[in-house]
């Protein structure tokens, strides 16, 4: 099957037309820390540009940040006397934590940052600065010449709604009194360069479009850029998709008042939470940023969780079990995108899937520390990295031949593995090492197992993890103990818990003489 970026991609060229350059865009306004779900916006864009490129043309993506809206409402982490700034551009509101220029600068410098680690070329354009330096002054003078026709457009889709018109004295921009800089009424245009506005505190004034205070509404700002840039393709929530939404009126006025075609767009789903009920809100508070991902996840692997999943459905970023079961899956990915493993008949979209993910793609398969036994290694205490690493290569889970490549991915996921027991692990996935062995009821015959176990064990220095695996089913089954009990005893002398990680590589994983030593009940 081919990939659904790919796919994309084709119906671009082939809409679109030839051309030695393509423009995707993207934007978002920064009212809030912006977390992964904005993220897929963005991504979006991102990859069927990339796919762009994979055909051999040109791409530009733009990440517009709307920095020019209205600060609206005071978020719940923001001091509430930050209620005084409501109104003005958010661009132009200080930071509450004192860090950066603006409150929009907070947010907007974080995910710039967040983004540079995913190896995404972007161009984020802020609309503070092309309004205020002039960029678009003929495009807002075309849009009040066009007023009559714009309010057209609108009112068609309103009535549809069955909302009311747009009032008379409508105009498709606001003012920023240059003053107090909060939004101003438009009172009057005088066919040229001039506007006049009323401010809320009571005076009248003209200004000049091409002075930077004169801003178009959203539903007129969108379809201006479109036709500004040139842009070919822009993905968008459903809410600006469905029937008469923005997409809808936009198409029309870059039609009728630009001139152009509208980009085509594609619809994606919200990102949410496992475990966490509706939609995540910067202004809220209730967010994960792709840096919380950083903290579990390879970079490739944020990637992957966007590639994989068509736009249309619904992602579910589950921090708990669910990252295993990701890496497992990721993992098996690249193992088919080199070759090491055969797949099934969705072979060719995986291999893209992989290609699509990866900031950089490597030469080779580089070594894979499974991370469902590294969150069992790393929760014992006496292992260091290098044991750790020393342990994947005797169970044979790593090359005995490492390169320093595949060192820095098994450190890497040493640290992301301790960061998951941390802060995401359930409670029945983390254990302690006991110190001394519990009272615990142990029969006669389960005794005989374990002594027999040790024995075993102090006649063999080295063994594999298979070899060891048969012995502890061997000796239980010699005397029909069954598994139930022989494992939640063993599970209960080492870390006092009924069930536990692999009992074979656990145990081969701890030191030999301590296992011996427990297994008799000693010390």
């Amino acid at each position: 099957m081919v990939h659904w970026a790919d796919y994309i991609a084709d119906k671009i060229i082939r809409e679109r037309g030839e051309k030695e350059k393509y423009v995707v865009e993207s934007g978002i306004t920064p009212s809030g820390y912006v977390h992964v779900g904005n993220f897929r916006e963005l991504f979006t864009a991102y990859i069927v540009g990339h796919a762009l490129r994979d055909k051999g043309y040109e791409v530009r993506h733009i990440h517009m940040w709307d920095d020019y809206d209205r600060f609206r409402k005071v978020p719940r982490n923001v001091p509430q006397e930050w209620k005084d700034y409501l109104g003005m551009p958010i661009s132009e509101v200080p930071d509450p934590w004192g860090c950066h220029e603006s409150y929009a600068e907070h947010f907007m410098r974080k995910f710039e940052e967040e983004v540079e680690k995913l190896g995404i070329e972007v161009d984020f354009l802020y609309a503070s600065e092309l309004y205020k330096r002039g960029e678009y002054s003929e495009e807002i003078r075309l849009a009040f010449e066009k007023r009559d026709k714009i309010m057209e457009i609108l009112n068609k889709y309103r009535e549809i709604a069955k909302q009311p018109p747009l009032p008379e004295n409508w105009w498709p921009a606001m003012v920023y009194c240059p003053e107090h800089r909060r939004e101003a009424e438009i009172i009057e245009w005088d066919g040229g360069w001039k506007v006049k506005y009323k401010c809320p505190e009571g005076h009248e004034g003209w200004v000049d479009i091409r002075s930077g205070n004169v801003k178009l509404r959203w539903r007129v700002d969108w379809p201006m850029r479109w036709s500004h840039f040139g842009v070919d393709f822009e993905p968008a929530g459903k809410d600006h998709l469905v029937a008469g939404s923005s997409y809808d009126t936009g198409k029309e006025i870059i039609k009728e008042v630009y001139g152009k075609e509208a980009p085509l767009s594609l619809m994606y789903e919200f990102v949410g939470i496992k475990g966490q009920k509706g939609k995540m809100s910067g202004s809220k508070g209730n967010v994960i940023l792709l840096s919380d991902l950083y903290e579990v996840l390879e970079p490739g692997l944020v990637r992957f969780i966007y590639a994989r999943h068509r736009p249309n459905k619904e992602i579910k970023i589950d921090l708990g079990l669910g990252i295993l079961n990701l890496y497992d899956e990721f993992d098996k990915v690249e193992r088919i995108y080199f070759g090491v493993e055969g797949g099934k008949g969705d072979d060719e979209e995986l291999r893209r899937t992989y290609e699509l993910s990866m900031p950089k793609k490597p030469e080779r398969l580089v070594a894979q520390a499974p991370f469902r036994f590294l969150a069992v290694l790393v929760q014992l205490p006496h292992l260091t990295e290098e044991d750790i690493i020393n342990v994947l290569i005797k169970q044979g889970h790593i090359p005995r031949d490492l390169s320093k490549e595949d060192v820095e991915r098994v450190k890497l996921r040493i640290n992301l593995a301790r960061n998951w027991v941390k802060k995401y692990a359930p409670e029945d996935v983390k254990f302690s090492i006991l110190e001394k062995p519990p009272e615990v009821e142990v029969s006669e015959d389960v005794r005989e197992a374990m002594n027999e176990v040790a024995e075993w064990l102090e006649n063999h220095e080295e063994f594999s993890v298979e070899e060891f695996n048969n012995i502890l089913f061997e000796v239980a089954k010699r005397r029909g103990i069954s598994s139930r009990e022989w494992f939640s005893t063993l599970y209960r002398l080492f870390i006092g818990k009924e069930r536990g990680p692999r009992l074979a590589s656990f145990l081969a994983s701890l030191d030999r003489s301590f296992v011996i030593k427990r297994l008799r009940l000693e010390g």
